[in-house]
């Protein structure tokens, strides 16, 4: 009777942690009702559209016990325990599956991938550091791209927006000449590059030694100031 108390105490463990090899443990931790994810870790993050919440996230034992999942303010955040200063450089891989994103930020060496969303409004896109963003097949209403470091931000796919703001500060980079936008706002300063394609009109603003490469046939409102430059592709 000791024995099959014993067995069942440890059937919920065993639920939520899955030992997949060579020390890797597989995840799932209970998180609802976000519309924003803050990637602050290093790692590599996917996020595809469901109907319900589940986030599952794998890396060893110990560099999992580092890191927490927290939702506030519609918000969740993925970040390295305040408490612990010993996160070392090791692989960890997130997967979230969420009904609506409305924001997504990543700060340090992070990399996100956005699975194709339907029925996107306004979407924010940051990123912080040396980190990278890539969204597949964008479609939204309102688009805002800030880079600030030596990140990047890469639309992949045939995709489409109604308005855009795009600001790099820094070294950073914004890539999307898939997806065309009718409105584009593009700010540049420090040594960073955009690759947009405007629909109806292209407001570029560049301070230092950035450029701004367009294409499609948009009215161009330029200022440019230090040896950067707006031109069409």
């Amino acid at each position: 009777m000791m024995k099959k108390a014993i067995i069942f105490l440890f059937l919920p463990l065993l639920a939520s942690n899955i030992l997949t090899g060579q020390g890797t443990v597989k995840e799932t931790r209970n998180v609802n009702g976000f519309t924003n994810v803050n990637f602050g870790i290093s790692g590599n993050l996917y996020i595809r559209q469901g109907s319900e919440y589940r986030l599952e996230i794998e890396g060893s034992r110990s560099v999992l016990d580092e890191i927490e999942t927290e939702v506030s303010g519609g918000r969740l955040m993925i970040r390295r325990d305040s408490w612990h200063f010993s996160l070392r450089d090791e692989q960890v891989t997130v997967n979230i599956t969420m009904p609506e994103l409305e924001g997504l930020s990543v700060s340090g060496s992070g990399k996100a991938e956005v699975y194709e969303f339907s029925g996107l409004d306004d979407l924010e896109l940051n990123v912080s550091g040396s980190g990278k963003i890539l969204v597949n097949r964008l479609k939204a209403d309102d688009l805002s791209c800030v880079i600030s470091g030596s990140g990047d931000i890469l639309l992949k796919g045939e995709g489409s927006a109604d308005r855009g703001e795009i600001s790099i500060s820094g070294s950073g980079s914004y890539r999307g000449e898939e997806v065309q936008i009718d409105r584009i706002s593009a700010r540049l300063s420090g040594s960073g590059t955009c690759y947009c394609k405007a629909g109806s009109s292209l407001e570029a603003a560049v301070s230092g030694s950035g450029s701004i490469y367009y294409s499609g046939n948009p009215s161009v409102d330029a200022r440019v100031s230090g040896s950067g430059s707006v031109r069409k592709r």
